[in-house]
């Protein structure tokens, strides 16, 4: 089986290590308010734009893996399945996340088939690739993914906890490795 693996949120905790940034950097809130934005990438704002380009390096480096992330993806990959990670990180929005990303699953033992990056049409990506489950936090490319008759979880983040979803929700790798097993 071909999984999409998302890497914020999912396979470390960005959303905190973005707080924390927030928290040093933010003298008004304003960066705070669009939280969710952040998350999904959507940088229209100058302020968050320019936070972003201080701090995304640094953020991504010191994210938290999530726990059990690296073994049950070891685990995936030695019963059989192809994991590919599908991430909006890269080069186009995020400058230095590549070289930062490598590093990191480098240092964290995190095991891999193929990373894509520059993934922001993530339904589309899946089809194109043949991906057959696809794990992300974002509840909108979720669903997208689910309406392309691909199998689709959602992994709960802080950003997206209280969003209703009609695809099926997990709140830590543990829950992942069974609910994939139901794919299989």
């Amino acid at each position: 089986m071909k999984i999409g693996i998302d890497i914020d949120d999912v396979i470390t905790d960005t959303s905190k290590s973005i707080q924390n940034y927030i928290e040093q950097y933010d003298e008004n809130g304003e960066i705070s308010n669009y939280m969710e934005d952040v998350m999904r990438g959507d940088m229209t704002n100058p302020t968050i734009k320019r936070f972003f380009a201080d701090n995304c390096v640094a953020i991504f480096s010191n994210a938290q893996m999530k726990e059990n992330a690296n073994t049950i993806m070891q685990k995936l990959l030695e019963e059989g399945n192809e994991i590919y990670i599908i991430t909006s990180r890269g080069e186009i929005k995020f400058k230095g996340s590549e070289e930062v990303t490598l590093n990191y699953f480098e240092r964290h033992h995190i095991p891999y088939t193929k990373i894509l990056w520059n993934s922001f049409e993530k339904a589309q990506i899946c089809v194109d690739n043949q991906i057959d489950l696809m794990v992300d936090d974002s509840a909108k490319f979720c669903q997208e993914i689910s309406e392309k008759n691909i199998g689709s979880i959602l992994f709960t983040s802080s950003v997206n906890q209280n969003i209703p979803v009609t695809v099926p929700r997990v709140n830590s790798w543990l829950e992942l490795k069974e609910k994939i097993k139901s794919y299989c």
